[in-house]
């Protein structure tokens, strides 16, 4: 293992998370701005107003694309086993 398997390994592993991760968190961001505007227009100043369509989302999102988070997730433990990651 040279010294820059180590550097490599982890900007690969950074770079998986990020984009296993990010649409979830455009999900939860557009969610979450539709809830803010209908609450400025509607003067609804309750929590649960954009905490649960927010979770519904999430939750929907995770259902949605769980097979493709697992093969992304897959396909990076495969190749840092065999060390081309």
């Amino acid at each position: 293992m040279t010294g820059d398997a180590p550097v490599d390994l982890l900007q690969s592993a950074l770079l998986t998370a990020l984009v296993v991760a990010l649409p979830v968190l455009v999900v939860a961001v557009a969610v979450g701005l539709v809830a803010a505007v209908l609450q400025a227009a509607t003067q609804v100043q309750d929590h649960a107003v954009s905490a649960v369509p927010r979770l519904v989302a999430c939750a929907l999102a995770l259902l949605a694309l769980a097979g493709w988070m697992v093969s992304k997730l897959v396909g990076f433990a495969q190749a840092m086993f065999m060390g081309a990651a």
